[in-house]
């Protein structure tokens, strides 16, 4: 807000302003304007204000109405949006003269009362006067005649030796004139000089090495402390216990200090005298110093407004700050890693080798899409390989930490960007149990496994030395009251990373959780967050507790929009990505038997096509004999739900494409039973009419989701509202795929476009796409529009694609 609207809000409040009328260029205006003389940039905020106010549904068209008198006509276009009056010339201006005379009193009253300039004078703690000039004019005597009945004493003002009307106060009528009567005359007009300051009663603190002469480049090792020494301030100067002795002696919030008049808390008072009466050196741990350096400490119930650091902790400070611009080659290629890392990427890798290299644990917080899972594993390997004293694989394996719905993708991505990387997957009803956990666990680099399992399995995990804790989808400890929260925070491992595009979902309150694993003690407790920072921010989102906040947490939170300008012109304007699902128990039955009744009945070329067919509904969830009734709500479905979840949080669209309609039915009523809202399906059966309506439904504001099946939704159609394109199932035919994705991916799009291809781990989903990918590479190009991609396999290549390389 600027000074101009802060001075119009200070004018409205005090009702300083009067109805007027006056000529503008295109005719006569009904005004709002203040009393006194101001800039025109306040006079026209004043008007604004006041007229937002006093406007009702009547007034909207209040142009256009018909007035039987200009007086009725004016009071209307007080309420105006534009405020003309229209009206004969002559009878306007006779009217505007009329007003100005009715508001000359309160004008001139307004200017008296400004001149007036009331000095509160102090010659020691028990003596006081007021004093001002000698008004001229009636205006000024009339308006010197009501300050009196706001502050009663100023009826004994007497002409003084230096020509100025003088008022002695007594003790009580002095508190009585700072603690209302000055408030009380400047909210009327009235100038006052030298009332009672409001005064702060802050801390200060000074950190330092607990070791005199260490230099700053020792002080990256964790082990270090700190000492603390607390200073007390009051209205900015530091005083000592005698000192706030003596202001609790003076019984009142308003008491004299250093020659003038202050107001103070006496409740901080007395914390102060407490903290000082305890004062001695304290010695702070390294995370703590680091808290109370980033203003995050705290001294009982007083705000540490200021803390100067020296030595170790200030190299340390310095560093963290500048953590989130490390240049990008850092960790260019770490080894073993078999991939190309964007320049936002390879920072990104950088700060998490920062952060957990000394000793901090790290949130990365990118948007959706921007390649978390491949920076932690960046991280991993350059963790793997560095030699240091303590953490990372040298102290034991890594331990990820993921949704179920992403277990898949993660041992694919590790498999592909880290292929010397011993991965174990806890998962499934075959997982190791007992010592063959720890066996699995101990000649593994990183282990992986799903939260539930995380939690059931627990007193397998604890057994287990863990050189780091990854959390993917971090979010799903936000509460940490949950079985998962206590049991991340109770691993405590050398290194701590959260991933996370979605680091507030509900209030600040979710970052203390978060904090609270990756670097306990870093925040206050939770009552004391809560107290100092997730209320005033809940009552306003503006609060100077969420500067402060925001402040401390940058070192240790690193967020990346699709948007910012450096990611969007490394995203390019179409970006795909691989979500590799698992198969359900359930599912894995039903795929396993649909290979046994092919196997065990005479096979022919037809025959494969349709065990393709059936085999690729139940990698989309179609099982059993109630398979038009429901989908598994594992593998694809619980990956949509999770992925949808998150593109709407971001206030973002998405198309869900798949070839099957009967898949796409089944799809929106589980997307309408999870979301409690209605989403359009458009497909073959749709009329022109419906078509329409389908799509205009989907472009009402507001993030949304379209399904459509691939042949009615593949072309012809202009849906740039969507920025994530989503094939639930695929056509194989990257001609046809990308057809239906520029539905989203044309011209009158202006943000990047996601596409996410979905495929079930360990099917023939997987292997296919395994070979195109690798026919694609062969060819240096896209299979041609209208090719049919099974045309150009062998008889071989396609059993191998389906069985996995075992003979049918």
């Amino acid at each position: 807000m600027t000074d101009e609207q802060l001075e119009a809000m200070r004018v409205v409040s005090a009702g300083e302003f009067v109805p007027t009328m006056r000529r503008e260029a295109n005719g006569w205006h009904a005004r709002w304007e203040p009393v006194a003389a101001v800039s025109p940039a306040v006079s026209c905020w004043v008007d604004e204000a006041v007229r937002q106010a006093a406007r009702t549904a009547l007034s909207a068209d209040a142009e256009n109405q018909q007035h039987e008198t200009l007086h009725d006509a004016w009071l209307m276009a007080l309420k105006s949006r534009t405020g003309l009056v229209r009206w004969d010339e002559e009878e306007c201006a006779a009217f505007a003269r009329e007003l100005v005379r009715w508001a000359e009193p309160v004008v001139a009253g307004a200017a008296a009362r400004a001149a007036i300039r009331f000095r509160h004078i102090t010659e020691g703690r028990s003596r006081s006067r007021l004093e001002c000039d000698i008004p001229s004019g009636v205006a000024a005597m009339r308006a010197l005649g009501e300050a009196a009945s706001l502050f009663g004493p100023l009826r004994l003002l007497k002409r003084n030796g230096a020509g100025r009307l003088a008022l002695e106060l007594t003790a009580a009528e002095n508190e009585s004139f700072l603690r209302t009567g000055a408030r009380a005359l400047r909210n009327a007009g009235y100038a006052v000089e030298g009332d009672a300051e409001p005064a702060a009663v802050e801390a200060t603190c000074e950190i330092r090495d607990t070791e005199t002469g260490q230099s700053p480049a020792k002080s990256l090792r964790p082990g270090e402390s700190a000492s603390l020494d607390v200073k007390i301030r009051v209205a900015g100067k530091i005083v000592t216990a005698e000192e706030i002795r003596f202001l609790l002696e003076q019984g009142s919030t308003i008491v004299f200090f250093r020659d003038k008049w202050i107001e103070v808390d006496r409740s901080l008072l007395r914390e102060a005298l407490r903290v000082l009466e305890r004062a001695r050196p304290g010695r702070l741990k390294r995370l703590e110093a680091v808290s109370f350096a980033l203003g995050l400490g705290a001294v009982g119930r007083l705000q540490l407004s200021e803390a100067r650091t020296h030595g170790w902790v200030r190299g340390l400070v310095e560093s963290l700050r500048r953590a989130g611009n490390l240049p990008a080659g850092a960790i260019q290629s770490p080894p073993g890693f078999a991939g190309v890392l964007r320049d936002y990427q390879q920072r990104g890798a950088a700060w998490l080798k920062f952060l957990t290299g000394n000793g901090f644990g790290a949130l990365l917080a990118d948007d959706m899409g921007l390649g978390k899972t491949i920076q932690a594993i960046a991280w991993l390997l350059a963790n793997n390989a560095q030699d240091r004293p303590a953490g990372g694989a040298k102290d034991g394996p890594a331990l990820i930490v993921a949704p179920l719905s992403l277990v898949a993708n993660w041992r694919h991505e590790l498999s592909r960007f880290a292929p010397g990387l011993k991965v174990y997957v806890h998962h499934g009803e075959k997982r190791r149990l007992a010592g063959g956990f720890a066996r699995a666990a101990g000649g593994a680099d990183a282990v992986l496994t799903s939260y539930s399992l995380f939690v059931k399995d627990y007193s397998l995990v604890s057994g287990v030395k863990w050189g780091a804790l990854i959390l993917d989808e971090a979010q799903t400890i936000k509460n940490p009251d949950t079985q998962m929260a206590r049991a991340a925070c109770a691993l405590q491992p050398p290194c701590r990373i959260a991933l996370t595009g979605t680091p507030v979902e509900n209030s600040v309150a979710d970052l203390w959780s978060l904090e609270r694993f990756l670097n306990p003690g870093f925040l206050p407790d939770r009552a004391e967050f809560a107290e100092r920072f997730a209320k005033p921010l809940a009552a306003d989102p503006h609060a100077e507790a969420g500067r402060r906040l925001r402040r401390a947490l940058e070192p240790f939170v690193l967020r990346r929009l699709k948007s910012d300008p450096g990611v969007a012109a490394e995203l390019g304007p179409k970006r795909e990505i691989r979500e590799f699902c698992e198969l359900s128990a359930r599912s894995r039955a039903a795929y396993d038997a649909e290979l046994e009744d092919w196997r065990s009945s005479e096979r022919s070329q037809g025959d494969i096509f349709a065990l393709i067919t059936r085999l690729k509904l139940v990698c989309d969830g179609l099982t059993g004999q109630n398979a038009a009734d429901d989908l598994d709500d594992t593998g694809k479905l619980a990956r949509l739900f999770d992925l949808l979840e998150g593109i709407f949080e971001a206030g973002e669209s998405a198309l869900v494409f798949t070839q099957y309609a009967k898949v796409g039915a089944i799809l929106r009523n589980a997307l309408e039973k999870r979301f409690k809202r209605n989403f359009p399906f458009l497909h073959g059966g749709r009329t022109p009419q419906q078509r329409e309506q389908d799509i205009a439904a989907f472009n009402e504001p507001g993030p949304n989701a379209l399904l459509l099946s691939l042949r009615a939704g593949g072309f012809g159609l202009n849906l740039t509202k969507a920025t994530h394109v989503i094939h639930y199932d695929r056509w194989w035919n990257p001609a046809v795929e990308a057809q239906a994705t520029d539905r989203a991916h044309r011209i009158g799009q202006s943000s990047t476009v996601f596409v996410h291809l979905f495929i079930t781990a360990g099917t023939l989903e997987e292997r296919i796409d395994a070979l195109l990918e690798r026919k694609l590479a062969a060819a240096g190009s896209l299979v041609a529009a209208g090719e049919n991609f099974f045309a150009s396999i062998s008889r071989s290549e396609l059993e191998t694609c389906v069985f996995g390389g075992v003979e049918p």
